[in-house]
Formats: structure tokens, C-alpha cells, sequence
């Protein structure tokens, strides 16, 4: 037999892909991964009324977990703006979608690429219909507000300053729209955080202490309370531990002219991170 490089060569790939299946798998994943890129268009060849409304299907069982049902927001960004950090092209939404963000909760998706097409179209929709949506209020005076009347900044932190009891809103305005902020400045228990949601527990001696559930299981739960100090109880020695159905945010409806809340949202729709 000649042993020359091209036999070590094909002896070396054979040994990888006997001694270690990964190597093989690894191999296979990425020539399906080329292939179903390859020729990629600059345009949706998906676009029609029916596939618009297939992609809505795909997206309501897919994503709205995470971006809502009509593109509002949530764990993930608000779709609604029509303007997207990888890029807003028929193409860059499709790679965005399918190999996800790293370092990001969003995973990339195993979806077919007319499954993938559908699911832009969709994309494309909600953002031209808010891409003209504009916040009618002053972002300066709302900031006054946040930082003031409002007492927003005990609560939230933005871009690296304020409390820990409520949500992070560094980069609010990426992730929720104009309507949802105004309601949850108007009526905070109408869409509770799951990661946010509240919790009273009565002592033995009848002391009540309601704060943000950090973690519960059958026999113990752990709060942080309204002052951000951490609680942690064994439930057998609780009188009573109830979830609460308000959130510890109040309402600002009576507390804001119909001006300063249109400021406030603003404000808040201005804070969107590096961007």
C-alpha cells in the first residue's frame, strides 16, 4: 500500500468519525445548515395575503411567547418599531429568525425556509403597521417625571441605575410598545411579569410581609420586599402565604395629568440600550 498525505488525510477523517460520532454529526449539521441557506433571496418569495396570515399561525406558536401575539413585546423586543438591531431586510429578519441571537434568550429555529419566509412576512406586517406610531409626549419632561413625581427610578433600573424591585428598563422601548407602556403606567395589574409576580406571607405572630417572589417550591418560599430586603421562610412555619393578584406598582391614573403621562411614556419609549 502507498502511504502518502492524501491517505493519512482520509485515514484521519475516518478515525473522527468512528471514534467520535460528534465530529460526523457536527459535519452533517453544518452541510444541512449551508444547504438551506444556499441561494438565499434578497426578497420574501412568501409574501402573499395567505402566506401573511400562515405566518401569523407560525409566529403566534413559535414566538409571541416571547415577543406577544400581535409583535408587542415582552421577554423579547417589540416588533412593532419596524426597526431591528441585526438589520430589517427580508433577508437579515430571515437569518435573524433562523440562526437566533447569540447571547440572547432567542434560539435559532429548525423551521423550513417557506415556514422561515412565512414567519417575515408576518414580521414585516406588524412593524410597518407601528413603524409610524410615534410618542406624542415630551421625552425631558417625562424624564423629570421618572426621576421625580413618579419615583420611578426607587424601582427599575435604566442603563445602570435605580432599584431592583421592579423590571429592568434599559431598553423598555425596544421591547414594548406605545399602548402597552401607556396601560401599564395606568393599570400595572392588568400584565404581571410572571418573574415579577407578588406574594404576602403572615407569620406566626401576625406579622404580614408582601414583596416579589424570588423562589418557591412545596416548603419554603424566598421574597424580596417593597424596601429590596431578601426573605426566606420555611411554609411550615408560615400562618399563611398568598399570591397576590395587584402588582406592587401603583397605578398612576389619578396620579398623572393626561400630559405628563403621554411625557412619561416618552420617556420610557426612548430608552432602548446602546442602540
Amino acid at each position: 500500500m502507498i502511504w502518502n498525505r492524501s491517505s493519512a488525510f482520509f485515514a484521519l477523517i475516518i478515525f473522527c468519525c468512528l471514534v467520535c460520532p460528534s465530529f460526523a454529526a457536527g459535519q452533517e449539521g453544518q452541510d444541512k445548515s449551508d444547504t438551506r441557506d444556499q441561494d438565499l433571496p434578497g426578497k420574501n418569495p412568501y409574501d402573499s395575503p395567505a402566506d401573511l396570515a400562515t405566518g401569523r399561525q407560525y409566529f403566534l406558536g413559535h414566538c409571541a411567547q416571547c415577543h406577544g401575539p400581535e409583535g408587542e413585546g415582552g421577554r423579547g423586543v417589540n416588533l412593532t418599531t419596524g426597526r431591528y438591531r441585526h438589520g430589517s431586510s427580508d433577508r437579515q429578519l430571515y437569518m435573524t429568525i433562523r440562526k437566533g441571537v447569540p447571547g440572547s434568550e432567542m434560539p435559532g429555529s429548525r423551521l423550513s425556509q417557506p415556514e422561515l419566509w412565512r414567519i417575515v412576512a408576518y414580521v414585516r406586517r406588524v412593524g410597518a403597521a407601528g413603524a409610524e406610531e410615534k410618542a406624542t409626549g415630551d421625552a425631558k419632561a417625562g424624564q423629570a417625571i421618572y426621576d421625580g413625581k413618579g419615583g420611578c427610578a426607587a424601582c427599575h433600573i435604566a442603563n445602570g441605575r435605580g432599584g431592583r424591585l421592579g423590571p429592568e428598563l434599559t431598553e423598555i422601548g425596544l421591547r414594548r410598545s406605545l399602548n402597552f407602556l401607556r396601560d401599564s403606567i395606568l393599570d400595572p395589574s392588568a400584565s404581571i411579569d410572571p418573574e415579577y409576580r407578588s406574594a404576602t406571607v403572615v407569620t406566626r405572630d401576625g406579622a404580614r410581609i408582601r414583596g416579589v417572589v424570588l423562589n418557591e417550591d412545596d416548603y419554603s418560599i424566598q421574597l424580596r420586599d417593597t424596601r429590596e430586603e431578601l426573605h426566606s421562610f420555611v411554609k411550615g412555619n408560615l400562618r399563611d402565604v398568598k399570591p397576590e393578584k395587584e402588582s406592587l406598582m401603583p397605578s398612576y391614573k389619578s396620579a398623572l395629568s393626561e400630559t405628563e403621562d403621554n411625557d412619561l411614556v416618552a420617556c420610557l419609549n426612548s430608552l432602548r440600550g446602546n442602540q
